[in-house]
Protein backbone atom coordinates (compact mmCIF):
# COMPACT_ATOMS: atom_id res chain seq x y z
CA UNK A 1 0.00 0.00 0.00
CA UNK A 2 0.96 3.50 -0.89
CA UNK A 3 0.73 6.89 1.50
CA UNK A 4 -0.82 10.27 -0.28
CA UNK A 5 -0.74 13.44 0.60
CA UNK A 6 -4.15 14.58 2.93
CA UNK A 7 -7.22 15.97 1.67
CA UNK A 8 -10.33 16.80 3.59
CA UNK A 9 -14.42 16.37 2.63
CA UNK A 10 -17.82 15.56 4.09
CA UNK A 11 -20.32 12.67 3.71
CA UNK A 12 -21.73 9.88 4.50
CA UNK A 13 -23.37 6.82 3.84
CA UNK A 14 -25.22 3.87 6.07
CA UNK A 15 -26.97 1.24 5.29
CA UNK A 16 -29.49 -1.04 8.06
CA UNK A 17 -30.89 -4.25 8.61
CA UNK A 18 -34.78 -4.70 9.79
CA UNK A 19 -34.97 -6.24 13.18
CA UNK A 20 -37.79 -5.83 15.40
CA UNK A 21 -36.57 -6.19 19.54
CA UNK A 22 -38.84 -6.83 22.10
CA UNK A 23 -40.19 -3.55 24.43
CA UNK A 24 -39.16 -3.12 27.47
CA UNK A 25 -36.71 -1.30 29.68
CA UNK A 26 -33.54 -2.01 30.76
CA UNK A 27 -29.30 -2.77 30.77
CA UNK A 28 -27.64 -5.73 30.39
CA UNK A 29 -23.31 -5.22 31.14
CA UNK A 30 -20.71 -7.66 30.76
CA UNK A 31 -17.36 -7.95 29.60
CA UNK A 32 -14.95 -10.60 28.43
CA UNK A 33 -13.90 -12.40 24.97
CA UNK A 34 -16.75 -15.09 24.99
CA UNK A 35 -18.27 -17.24 22.51
CA UNK A 36 -21.48 -18.93 22.22
CA UNK A 37 -23.63 -19.79 19.89
CA UNK A 38 -26.88 -17.86 19.73
CA UNK A 39 -30.21 -18.77 21.52
CA UNK A 40 -34.30 -17.99 21.19
CA UNK A 41 -36.94 -17.32 18.67
CA UNK A 42 -38.91 -14.45 17.08
CA UNK A 43 -42.23 -14.29 15.36
CA UNK A 44 -42.21 -10.35 14.54
CA UNK A 45 -39.16 -11.54 12.47
CA UNK A 46 -40.81 -14.61 11.32
CA UNK A 47 -43.76 -13.30 10.34
CA UNK A 48 -41.57 -10.00 8.64
CA UNK A 49 -39.71 -12.51 6.25
CA UNK A 50 -42.73 -14.19 5.65
CA UNK A 51 -44.28 -11.21 4.53
CA UNK A 52 -41.28 -9.92 2.21
CA UNK A 53 -41.04 -13.62 1.01
CA UNK A 54 -44.81 -13.72 -0.40
CA UNK A 55 -44.27 -10.17 -1.57
CA UNK A 56 -41.24 -10.85 -3.82
CA UNK A 57 -43.13 -14.26 -5.06
CA UNK A 58 -46.53 -12.14 -6.24
CA UNK A 59 -43.81 -9.47 -7.95
CA UNK A 60 -41.63 -12.17 -9.55
CA UNK A 61 -45.39 -13.86 -10.68
CA UNK A 62 -46.19 -9.98 -11.83
CA UNK A 63 -42.77 -10.02 -13.64
CA UNK A 64 -42.95 -12.76 -15.71
CA UNK A 65 -46.33 -11.66 -16.58
CA UNK A 66 -45.06 -8.16 -18.03
CA UNK A 67 -42.31 -10.48 -19.59
CA UNK A 68 -44.90 -12.50 -21.77
CA UNK A 69 -46.70 -9.28 -22.30
CA UNK A 70 -43.86 -8.24 -24.06
CA UNK A 71 -42.83 -11.16 -25.65
CA UNK A 72 -46.45 -11.54 -27.30
CA UNK A 73 -46.27 -7.63 -28.73
CA UNK A 74 -43.11 -7.12 -29.68
CA UNK A 75 -42.39 -6.13 -33.42
CA UNK A 76 -41.30 -9.45 -35.50
CA UNK A 77 -39.35 -7.25 -37.54
CA UNK A 78 -37.46 -5.56 -34.85
CA UNK A 79 -37.68 -8.14 -31.61
CA UNK A 80 -36.28 -7.57 -28.32
CA UNK A 81 -32.79 -8.19 -27.80
CA UNK A 82 -32.12 -11.67 -25.88
CA UNK A 83 -29.06 -9.53 -23.97
CA UNK A 84 -32.04 -7.24 -22.30
CA UNK A 85 -34.42 -10.09 -21.00
CA UNK A 86 -31.71 -11.98 -19.22
CA UNK A 87 -30.18 -8.84 -17.39
CA UNK A 88 -33.56 -8.22 -16.44
CA UNK A 89 -33.85 -11.63 -14.54
CA UNK A 90 -30.37 -10.75 -13.69
CA UNK A 91 -31.43 -8.36 -11.11
CA UNK A 92 -34.59 -9.86 -10.31
CA UNK A 93 -32.40 -12.83 -8.93
CA UNK A 94 -30.05 -10.28 -7.18
CA UNK A 95 -33.30 -8.68 -5.61
CA UNK A 96 -34.17 -12.39 -4.75
CA UNK A 97 -30.75 -12.86 -2.87
CA UNK A 98 -30.76 -9.62 -1.33
CA UNK A 99 -34.14 -10.43 0.69
CA UNK A 100 -32.97 -14.15 1.37
CA UNK A 101 -29.97 -12.66 3.21
CA UNK A 102 -32.21 -9.81 4.84
CA UNK A 103 -34.60 -12.81 6.41
CA UNK A 104 -31.47 -14.57 7.70
CA UNK A 105 -30.19 -11.90 9.34
CA UNK A 106 -33.69 -10.83 10.74
CA UNK A 107 -33.78 -14.48 12.63
CA UNK A 108 -30.28 -13.70 14.22
CA UNK A 109 -31.18 -10.47 15.24
CA UNK A 110 -34.98 -12.16 16.54
CA UNK A 111 -32.67 -14.40 18.45
CA UNK A 112 -30.36 -11.97 20.27
CA UNK A 113 -33.19 -9.38 20.86
CA UNK A 114 -35.73 -11.15 22.22
CA UNK A 115 -38.16 -10.42 24.61
CA UNK A 116 -35.53 -12.03 28.15
CA UNK A 117 -32.57 -10.12 29.72
CA UNK A 118 -30.91 -13.61 28.37
CA UNK A 119 -31.78 -12.67 25.38
CA UNK A 120 -29.83 -9.29 25.30
CA UNK A 121 -27.25 -11.14 27.32
CA UNK A 122 -26.52 -12.82 23.65
CA UNK A 123 -24.81 -9.93 22.62
CA UNK A 124 -22.33 -9.26 24.96
CA UNK A 125 -19.10 -10.92 24.25
CA UNK A 126 -19.74 -10.79 20.32
CA UNK A 127 -18.44 -9.01 17.36
CA UNK A 128 -20.52 -6.52 15.35
CA UNK A 129 -19.52 -4.75 12.21
CA UNK A 130 -20.24 -0.96 12.74
CA UNK A 131 -18.07 2.18 12.38
CA UNK A 132 -16.35 2.41 15.50
CA UNK A 133 -12.73 2.80 17.01
CA UNK A 134 -11.05 -0.39 17.24
CA UNK A 135 -8.18 -1.56 18.86
CA UNK A 136 -4.74 -2.45 17.22
CA UNK A 137 -2.13 -4.33 18.57
CA UNK A 138 0.44 -4.67 16.37
CA UNK A 139 -1.66 -8.05 14.23
CA UNK A 140 -3.57 -6.92 10.88
CA UNK A 141 -7.35 -5.72 10.88
CA UNK A 142 -9.84 -5.78 8.29
CA UNK A 143 -11.53 -3.10 7.23
CA UNK A 144 -14.92 -3.05 5.95
CA UNK A 145 -15.59 -0.98 2.88
CA UNK A 146 -18.53 1.20 1.04
CA UNK A 147 -16.99 1.33 -2.43
CA UNK A 148 -18.21 4.55 -4.26
CA UNK A 149 -19.03 2.68 -7.67
CA UNK A 150 -18.00 5.84 -10.11
CA UNK A 151 -14.51 6.01 -7.98
CA UNK A 152 -10.98 5.23 -9.52
CA UNK A 153 -8.99 5.99 -6.65
CA UNK A 154 -9.59 5.37 -2.75
CA UNK A 155 -7.56 6.67 0.04
CA UNK A 156 -7.75 5.00 3.55
CA UNK A 157 -7.64 7.72 5.91
CA UNK A 158 -6.68 6.40 9.84
CA UNK A 159 -7.84 8.44 13.06
CA UNK A 160 -6.85 7.73 16.74
CA UNK A 161 -9.57 7.85 19.43
CA UNK A 162 -9.56 11.31 19.64
CA UNK A 163 -9.95 12.23 15.68
CA UNK A 164 -6.73 13.17 14.79
CA UNK A 165 -5.89 11.89 11.76
CA UNK A 166 -2.79 9.83 11.37
CA UNK A 167 -2.51 8.34 8.31
CA UNK A 168 -3.55 7.88 4.53
CA UNK A 169 -2.92 4.66 2.11
CA UNK A 170 -4.33 4.43 -1.07
CA UNK A 171 -6.60 1.31 -1.43
CA UNK A 172 -8.04 -0.52 -4.56
CA UNK A 173 -10.96 1.92 -4.95
CA UNK A 174 -13.70 -1.23 -5.57
CA UNK A 175 -12.34 -3.33 -2.65
CA UNK A 176 -14.69 -4.32 0.30
CA UNK A 177 -12.58 -5.63 2.58
CA UNK A 178 -8.88 -3.80 3.25
CA UNK A 179 -6.67 -5.10 4.71
CA UNK A 180 -4.74 -2.71 7.61
CA UNK A 181 -1.00 -3.45 8.86
CA UNK A 182 -1.13 -0.50 10.96
CA UNK A 183 0.91 1.49 8.29
CA UNK A 184 0.60 5.36 8.53
CA UNK A 185 1.96 8.73 6.87
CA UNK A 186 5.00 8.28 8.73
CA UNK A 187 5.64 4.76 8.80
CA UNK A 188 3.49 1.93 11.07
CA UNK A 189 1.33 3.34 14.23
CA UNK A 190 1.91 2.31 17.37
CA UNK A 191 -0.46 0.00 19.22
CA UNK A 192 -3.78 2.21 20.22
CA UNK A 193 -7.44 3.14 19.30
CA UNK A 194 -8.26 4.00 15.60
CA UNK A 195 -11.35 4.00 13.23
CA UNK A 196 -11.33 4.66 9.53
CA UNK A 197 -13.00 6.44 6.58
CA UNK A 198 -12.53 6.05 2.84
CA UNK A 199 -12.31 9.37 1.01
CA UNK A 200 -13.44 8.20 -3.13
CA UNK A 201 -11.67 10.08 -6.04
CA UNK A 202 -12.59 10.36 -9.75
CA UNK A 203 -9.81 12.62 -11.64
CA UNK A 204 -9.09 14.04 -8.80
CA UNK A 205 -12.38 15.04 -7.78
CA UNK A 206 -13.59 14.16 -4.50
CA UNK A 207 -16.63 12.29 -4.67
CA UNK A 208 -17.91 11.11 -1.36
CA UNK A 209 -16.34 10.23 2.08
CA UNK A 210 -17.69 7.36 3.75
CA UNK A 211 -16.92 5.93 7.38
CA UNK A 212 -15.79 2.26 7.08
CA UNK A 213 -16.19 -0.29 9.24
CA UNK A 214 -14.58 -3.07 11.70
CA UNK A 215 -15.77 -5.80 14.19
CA UNK A 216 -15.79 -4.50 17.33
CA UNK A 217 -16.89 -6.22 20.81
CA UNK A 218 -20.47 -5.15 22.58
CA UNK A 219 -19.72 -4.81 26.21
CA UNK A 220 -23.15 -3.48 26.98
CA UNK A 221 -26.82 -3.78 25.53
CA UNK A 222 -29.42 -1.21 26.54
CA UNK A 223 -33.45 -1.86 25.74
CA UNK A 224 -34.99 1.34 25.65
CA UNK A 225 -38.85 0.84 24.48
CA UNK A 226 -38.55 -1.03 20.90
CA UNK A 227 -34.73 0.26 20.79
CA UNK A 228 -31.86 -2.05 21.43
CA UNK A 229 -28.87 0.20 21.79
CA UNK A 230 -25.38 -1.83 21.29
CA UNK A 231 -22.52 -0.22 23.55
CA UNK A 232 -19.43 -1.05 22.04
CA UNK A 233 -15.89 -1.15 23.58
CA UNK A 234 -14.55 1.80 22.77
CA UNK A 235 -17.98 3.87 24.00
CA UNK A 236 -19.95 4.04 20.40
CA UNK A 237 -23.30 3.50 20.68
CA UNK A 238 -24.92 1.78 17.78
CA UNK A 239 -28.61 0.61 17.16
CA UNK A 240 -28.85 -2.83 16.85
CA UNK A 241 -31.36 -2.35 13.55
CA UNK A 242 -28.24 -1.00 12.03
CA UNK A 243 -25.79 -4.08 12.73
CA UNK A 244 -24.87 -5.96 9.58
CA UNK A 245 -23.01 -8.67 10.78
CA UNK A 246 -22.12 -10.65 13.73
CA UNK A 247 -19.54 -12.75 15.07
CA UNK A 248 -18.30 -14.75 18.31
CA UNK A 249 -15.59 -12.83 19.25
CA UNK A 250 -11.65 -14.28 18.59
CA UNK A 251 -10.41 -16.18 22.05
CA UNK A 252 -8.15 -14.40 23.74
CA UNK A 253 -4.62 -15.34 23.17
Amino acid sequence: MTTVSPATATATATATTPATPASATGTTRGTGTGAGTSTGTGTTGQAAALVSRNTLTADFTTFLQLLTTQLKNQDPLNPTESTEFVAQLATFSSVEQQVASNDKLNAILDALTGGSGAGLAEWIGRDVRAHAAVAYDDAPLTVHADPVEAASLAVLVIEDAGGTEKGRVTIDAKATEIPWDGQGTTGTLPAGTYRFRIESYKDGNLLATRPAEVFAPVVEVRRDGDAVTLVLQDGTKVNADDVKAVRNSAPAS
